[in-house]
C-alpha cells in the first residue's frame, strides 16, 4: 500500500526528488559510518554525495568509476608506504607510484579517483600503521558506494516509465507538426527536418528512460512492462514513416487543398484521431499505469482511412506503411498489462 505522501503531485518535481535521495543517501550514510565506528566518516558521505545521482543509470556509473579508481589507488600505495618504511624521499617515493597513475588518468578519465586515493594514502600516511590509511579509504568507498546504490533503487525510482511515456508523446507532437505543415505547404523541407530532429531528440530521451526502467528491477523488462519494452521501436517507426509521408506530400505535383476532407490527405479525420489517440494514451501512461479498454483502440484502428482510398501510387504505399504501423502502436498501448507491473 503507498502512502499519500508519496503520491503528493510535488515529488513529480526532479529537483525535489533528487533532493530527497541525496538527503537520505548521506543520512544513512552517516549512520552505517557512526554505526561501525568508521575512523574517517567523512569520505564515505563525500562518496555518497558523488555517487547518488538522479537515475540508476548513472549512480552505477559513478559508483563504477569511484570504486574502480579507489581500489586501484589504494593497492598503488602500497609500493610507495614500503619505500618510505625503507627511508626513502617522501617525493620520490610518491613520484614512482604518481607518474603511472597519472598517465593510467589520462588515457582513462574515470580512474581518476586513484590519484586521489594515493595522495591521501601517500602524503597523509598514519605513523603507527601507514597500511591502515589505505583499507580505510576502500571501506570508506564502498560503504558510500553501497548506501548511494541502495537509495537510488529504493528512494522515489519510478520515475524512468513516466519519463518514457511522456517524451512519447512528445516525439507523436512532432510527428503530427511534420505532416500538418506538409499538407498546408507552409513549411520548406529544411524546415521539416528541424521538426524531425526535435523528434529524433525526444525519441532519444524515449529510449534512454527504457534502458534506466530495465535496471529498476530484477525481472526482465519485457516481463514486468511489454508495453515499455516495445515502445522505442514502435514510435521509432512511426516517426520514420511520418517523415516519408512528409516527404511524399511536399513533392505531390497537385496538393489537396486546405481543410479538404479525404483520405489522401496526410491528416484526414481518421489519422488524427489515432494520432491524438496515441498522444493521449502516452500522457495517461505517463501519469498513472493503467488499463485501457481495447473496443476503444479497435474503435480507433477501424476509423484508419483503406489504403485504396489513394489516387497516387506514391502515396498510396507510403500511406499504407504509415496506416500499418499507426495500427501496430495503437494495439501495443491498448494492452492491459497492469497486472504484470
Amino acid at each position: 500500500m503507498q502512502f499519500k505522501f508519496f503520491a503528493a503531485p510535488w515529488l513529480g518535481n526532479p529537483v525535489v526528488r533528487q533532493t530527497i535521495r541525496l538527503l537520505v543517501s548521506v543520512g544513512l550514510c552517516g549512520f552505517v559510518a557512526w554505526l561501525t565506528n568508521l575512523q574517517e566518516p567523512g569520505w564515505a558521505l563525500i562518496t555518497s554525495v558523488i555517487v547518488t545521482q538522479s537515475s540508476i543509470t548513472e549512480t552505477l556509473s559513478s559508483g563504477r568509476y569511484q570504486l574502480v579508481g579507489t581500489l586501484i589507488g589504494a593497492a598503488a600505495s602500497i609500493l610507495p608506504i614500503t619505500l618510505l618504511l625503507y627511508h626513502w624521499p617522501l617525493w620520490r617515493a610518491f613520484a614512482v607510484a604518481f607518474v603511472p597513475l597519472a598517465v593510467l588518468a589520462s588515457w582513462k578519465p574515470g580512474t581518476r579517483m586513484s590519484v586521489v586515493t594515493l595522495m591521501i594514502a601517500t602524503l597523509f600516511a598514519t605513523p603507527n600503521d601507514p597500511y591502515l590509511l589505505p583499507i580505510e579509504r576502500v571501506l570508506s568507498i564502498l560503504m558510500g558506494v553501497g548506501v548511494s546504490m541502495l537509495v537510488t533503487y529504493v528512494v522515489l525510482h519510478e520515475q524512468a516509465r513516466r519519463d518514457a511515456f511522456r517524451n512519447a508523446a512528445a516525439t507523436v507532437r512532432q510527428s503530427v507538426a511534420m505532416l500538418t505543415h506538409a499538407r498546408s505547404h507552409a513549411m520548406s523541407w529544411s524546415d521539416i527536418q528541424d521538426l524531425n530532429d526535435a523528434g529524433i531528440a525526444s525519441l532519444r530521451k524515449v529510449q534512454t528512460a527504457v534502458e534506466e526502467a530495465r535496471r529498476e528491477h530484477w525481472r526482465p523488462l519485457e516481463k514486468r512492462d511489454p508495453m515499455l519494452a516495445a515502445l522505442p521501436k514502435a514510435l521509432r517507426q512511426l516517426q520514420t514513416d511520418a517523415l516519408v509521408v512528409t516527404r511524399a506530400v511536399l513533392l505531390a505535383e497537385n496538393p489537396p487543398p486546405d481543410g479538404q476532407d479525404n483520405a489522401t490527405a496526410p491528416l484526414n479525420p481518421g489519422l488524427m484521431r489515432a494520432f491524438d489517440w496515441i498522444i493521449e494514451r502516452c500522457e495517461g501512461e505517463a501519469v498513472a499505469r493503467t488499463g485501457e479498454e481495447y473496443r476503444v483502440a479497435a474503435g480507433v484502428i477501424t476509423a484508419l482511412p483503406e489504403d485504396t482510398a489513394q489516387d497516387d501510387e506514391i502515396m498510396r504505399f507510403v500511406m499504407g506503411v504509415l496506416r500499418t504501423d499507426l495500427k501496430t502502436l495503437i494495439q501495443l498501448l491498448a494492452q492491459d498489462d497492469t497486472r504484470q507491473a
